[in-house]
């Protein structure tokens, strides 16, 4: 019998998106007032598709509209975390993220409560100034995307990031 059904507890995630958004040769970071610069994207709400949850979490921390071109990776956290903010005092399951390519649609760049500021850069300038481990690997794996998908499981927890399993799919 499974594991999940003998304690009475279905297995879950947290399932979020993030995009590197493309205009003229930049792509657009945000910049969290928490974890740095990173790609913007965020949670998806109940009912919405990963795309839908994608553009509105886009949209929402940045002004910007977009749509995606490519799933470019798909992230899997092994272990649940404690929260922080308005989740503070809580367990939070993992995360899976899909990481996709997007085009520039329309919009102006703009704060909101969930970015300190907005920059569309260089790619060269981005890898600079993306410090985060796990948005380090993101950028990178969408900047070197070739048709293929990347597949990373790892354990993190507010703190270090250990990648268990890194391949093409």
């Amino acid at each position: 019998m499974d594991q999940w059904l003998e304690k009475k507890a279905l297995p879950n995630h947290i399932v979020s998106a993030c995009g590197l958004v493309y205009q003229e040769g930049l792509v657009l970071l945000v910049k969290n007032p928490k974890r740095g610069w990173e790609l913007p994207g965020g949670t998806m709400e109940q009912g919405e598709t990963i795309a839908e949850a994608l553009k509105r979490e886009i949209f929402e921390e940045s002004g910007v509209h977009c749509e995606p071109v490519h799933l470019t990776g798909i992230y899997q956290n092994l272990i649940v975390k404690d929260g922080y903010g308005p989740l503070e005092g809580m367990k939070v399951p993992p995360i899976i993220n899909f990481a996709f390519i997007c085009r520039y649609v329309g919009g102006e760049v703009a704060t909101s409560e969930e970015s300190e500021d907005v920059r569309w850069v260089t790619p060269e300038e981005a890898v600079r100034m993306v410090t985060h481990p796990l948005y380090v690997k993101r950028l990178a794996d969408a900047l070197a995307f070739h048709d293929k998908v990347v597949f990373s499981s790892y354990e993190y927890d507010n703190k270090t990031a250990v990648f268990k399993t890194d391949e093409s799919l």
